[in-house]
């Protein structure tokens, strides 16, 4: 019987080598189910900024951690009575604006905003404080927050929960306090300022975010092992130390509550050019916190997520992690001289001995991702073993960007085996899947004791090019991430899928798929599934180029096949950075937003009121605010707008006065308002599967950058979001001049390169009336506009409500949505295309997008980062 069992192992092994299951599946994420959002939970005051990073499950909760900070400035006069944090939630279908939903309030330490060093949005990174929020995974209701507080710029980017224990870690610049389960405190100070001192204003910066290879501030990383019911502390260790920078980026527990981390230790050396950084993965006692063992990887620059496998069959567990031979990421970082790696740089996925951190297996791939607490740097999961089989998921960022036949997963460590009497040799992988082969092993593989066990490290070992599956990343163009199942004992790589940067991956409970989730911004370029484009929501006010949106995602884990896409979001700053999943199979989103009204998906519309500004003056929130939404994906039905649905949603049927534009069903008469697309609506009689033009486009609205706006809207420039609005003086939207550019007032020309308030001259002599052309008008106008007297706008600039705590963070130096800002690309000739063939019907209006997207003057191209790199996902 074990015989057979064994030679049923090696059909399946050779079947998936000589079939190619590797090869990325084209045409797909258009199934024809699709699931619905639950509920969603956010902070909801004006008074604090929460940002949630991490995420995590146990025992009916869902944990959210994150940077926490009160906006109040404690040199501002006496602090208000009451609670700087609130969590409020569920917000739910049947109560979308949270009338009836919990609240739980936390106080918040507020902090001088004279202290640390000022942040472009206003207020201190010395301000920051980690913590986290706890959820009831059922309902949605918030159950408590914790928070860890001290002087200096704290952040928190690992976070595991195992029964009643989480486990929170980071890195700080000044000192940290944790109260401790016997009563007493714990204070850890940074190792470069020492006990009593503070840190100094100029190492207040995300740890790769000042200066990514030369110099960074001088932070320690730090792991807190708490309570999960009441957040006092266990312990709390100061590890590791440097005079550079260091931080723990990911923790897990094993089964007995110890705890691994997995991050990096940067050194410089007096008078050296750049700092020298290592890759750290390290074991922790439960009870208090004792370093076991430690291991140090001179050959990465950071070790960047750590799994522990609780399967443990016939041998110890194993570790697996991801990390990158580079510190910033892309070419640069003085990058590592790793001997698996061919390249440049290489993103690195390995199992180690659970044990002492030795490594037993290594894949390298083409590509390295960067990091940052605002960066999507993906992760590493568990497979369901019982179901799927022994296998590892991985989702990592910037993997495979480049020559796609350079981007293999069959590279690094070799395959050791069995080599018979015969001089044959049969590879580990097809001998035993649910364990790694040792020497005995062989004896039982042919029963003739004739064969020789070969190790890895074996001159005959097979190289791990012998294999030909064709798993390669960096197959679709556009795409920044690669999610990778892997054979967790041998490392054998199964297939390899392109998709954008991915925040968290989460296998089914019914080991048949895996979830992906994470944010984008298709402003640049058009976020891609496959050939699916996912449009960006604009929220009310924002510019064209101010779109983004929250996705999940559904793969096949036999292929890697996407089973379906679904997007989310509100416009302003919509963001998922993890996301994690309960027994069931439903996933929870792990981010935070500004958004009043949001968006989850094709069923839920939420309408947030921030619970000290009852009468909001601007469409979005006056501070970043956490969310936590539960997608539940085990249950999953046709949109309602389908009649039929067999194969995928391209052959559905539509029923009759509805329209299926971009995978979600709207009534006839909607418009695309959600999306900046407000003149724009569905028309079934004209197209059911795209927007068709609103009879108010040409004659009272105009089609600009990507937006559609009223007749006498003036363009206006905006460095960041959250800046000044200045005005324009003389260009404006004039349907009746032009629908698809900016008209200049009678008596002024636009001046080539500039912004306002300099962007407009005086018109000093009658320029010639240009010829006549047969150039079609570009929407259909009936009826002439009417010629209302306009008056041009003030000079004094715009300031939005009230926002001078938020930060001028890594992911907000992104280009993130304004093509008329310095922190932006704008929109290039691929997104607009791309997003007007999707959603346009008239064939005019797409030719003068198209037109000025290829060979039009983009109002701002330059990018302007007081903190440091741009990260490029979905930046041109």
């Amino acid at each position: 019987m074990k015989l057979t069992t064994v030679a049923l192992q090696v059909l399946l092994f050779e079947s998936i080598i000589q079939t190619g299951i590797s090869q990325t599946p084209t045409d797909t994420f258009k199934g024809c189910s699709i699931p619905s959002f639950d509920w969603a939970t956010y902070s909801t005051r004006s008074t604090a900024s929460f940002k949630p990073l991490r995420g995590a499950y146990a025992n009916g909760n869902v944990f959210a951690a994150g940077i926490v900070k009160s906006t109040i400035d404690s040199d501002a006069g006496p602090i208000p009575e009451g609670f700087e944090l609130s969590l409020t939630g569920p917000y739910s279908t049947s109560d979308s604006s949270g009338e009836f939903s919990a609240t739980v309030s936390s106080d918040l330490q507020s902090y001088s905003a004279a202290v640390g060093a000022i942040e472009n949005g206003g207020g201190s990174w010395g301000q920051y404080d980690v913590g986290v929020a706890k959820i009831d995974a059922v309902t949605g209701e918030p159950k408590a927050f914790f928070v860890w507080e001290g002087d200096g710029f704290d952040e928190t980017s690992g976070l595991a929960a195992f029964g009643n224990s989480i486990a929170v870690s980071g890195h700080f610049t000044g000192n940290l306090t944790a109260m401790l389960s016997d009563g007493t405190s714990k204070t850890i100070w940074n190792s470069n300022v020492g006990e009593g001192g503070y840190a100094l204003d100029a190492d207040q910066f995300h740890p790769n975010n000042r200066n990514s290879h030369a110099e960074s501030g001088v932070d320690d990383g730090f792991i807190i092992k708490a309570s999960a019911e009441t957040g006092v502390a266990d312990w709390m260790v100061h590890y590791p130390q440097s005079n550079q920078d260091a931080e723990i980026l990911s923790v897990v527990f094993d089964a007995s509550k110890n705890v691994y981390a997995a991050g990096y230790s940067c050194s410089k050396e007096e008078g050296a050019e750049l700092k020298v950084c290592d890759g750290v993965v390290a074991m922790f006692s439960s009870s208090d916190g004792e370093l076991l063992w430690e291991k140090i990887f001179t050959d990465v620059g950071a070790v960047l997520a750590i799994k522990y496998d609780t399967e443990k069959l016939f041998e110890e567990a194993g570790l697996y992690v991801t990390a990158t031979t580079a510190y910033s990421g892309g070419m640069k970082g003085n990058a590592k001289n790793h001997t698996m790696c061919d390249h440049d740089s290489c993103s690195v996925v390995m199992r180690l001995s659970s044990s002492d951190g030795e490594m037993q297996w290594t894949r390298t791939i083409k590509g390295s991702p960067r990091w940052g607490l605002f960066d999507q740097s993906g992760g590493i999961e568990m497979g369901i073993e019982d179901v799927d089989g022994p296998y590892i998921y991985v989702a990592m960022d910037d993997t495979g960007e480049g020559d796609v036949e350079d981007a293999s997963l069959n590279t690094g460590t070799p395959y050791g085996g069995c080599l018979s009497a015969a001089g044959v040799f049969t590879p580990e992988y097809h001998i035993f899947m649910k364990k790694v082969v040792v020497p005995d092993d062989c004896d039982f593989f042919d029963n003739s004791g004739t064969s020789k066990f070969i190790s890895r490290q074996n001159a005959d070992a097979a190289p791990a090019s012998s294999v030909s599956n064709g798993a390669s990343c960096g197959k679709q163009s556009g795409s920044d991430a690669c999610v990778m199942k892997f054979h967790k004992h041998s490392g054998l790589p199964m297939w390899a899928v392109d998709v954008p940067p991915v925040g968290g991956i989460v296998p089914s409970p019914d080991g048949k798929s895996v979830q992906i989730a994470g944010w984008y911004s298709p402003n640049s370029n058009p976020t891609l599934f496959d050939s699916v484009s996912l449009p960006g929501y604009l929220r009310e006010g924002g510019l064209g180029s101010q779109k983004s949106g929250i996705y999940n995602a559904k793969l096949s884990v036999e292929d890697g096949a996407g089973e379906y896409v679904i997007y989310s979001g509100g416009g302003d700053h919509d963001r998922v950075l993890d996301a994690v999943g309960d027994d069931e199979g439903n996933v929870y989103n792990i981010g935070y937003h500004k958004n009043l009204k949001t968006n989850w998906g094709h069923n839920l519309i939420t309408t947030m009121v921030q619970a000290d500004i009852p009468n909001p003056v601007k469409a979005g929130a006056t501070t970043t605010n956490g969310l936590i939404s539960k997608l539940a994906a085990a249950t999953e039905s046709t949109p309602s707008c389908l009649t039929s649905c067999e194969v995928n949603t391209d052959e559905a049927v539509i029923e009759a006065n509805s329209c299926f534009i971009d995978g979600m069903c709207y009534s006839a008469g909607a418009t695309g308002d959600a999306f900046g697309l407000g003149c724009y609506v569905c028309d079934p009689t004209i197209n059911q599967r795209a927007w068709s033009e609103a009879p108010t486009l040409g004659i009272t609205q105009c089609f600009i950058d990507n937006r559609c706006m009223a007749s006498g809207e003036f363009y206006y420039y905006q460095r960041r979001t959250w800046s000044d609005q200045i005005f324009s003086k003389c260009q404006m939207c004039s349907p009746r001049e032009n629908v698809t550019e900016w008209s200049n007032m009678e008596g002024y020309q636009a001046v080539d390169g500039s912004e306002p308030p300099n962007d407009c001259a005086e018109v000093t002599q009658t320029p010639t009336a240009p010829p006549v052309t047969d150039t079609p008008i570009a929407s259909p106008t009936t009826n002439a506009p009417v010629d209302t007297p306009v008056t041009p706008p003030v000079d004094t600039p715009v300031t939005p409500p009230t926002d001078e705590n938020e930060t001028d963070t890594l992911e907000e130096a992104i280009p993130n949505p304004s093509s008329k800002s310095d922190d932006d690309d704008g929109l290039g000739g691929g997104a607009i295309a791309g997003i007007v063939i999707g959603s346009v019907a008239g064939f005019a209006i797409f030719a003068l997008i198209a037109s000025k997207a290829m060979g039009g003057t983009n109002k701002n191209d330059g990018i302007e980062v007081a903190d440091g790199p741009i990260h490029d996902n979905n930046v041109a």
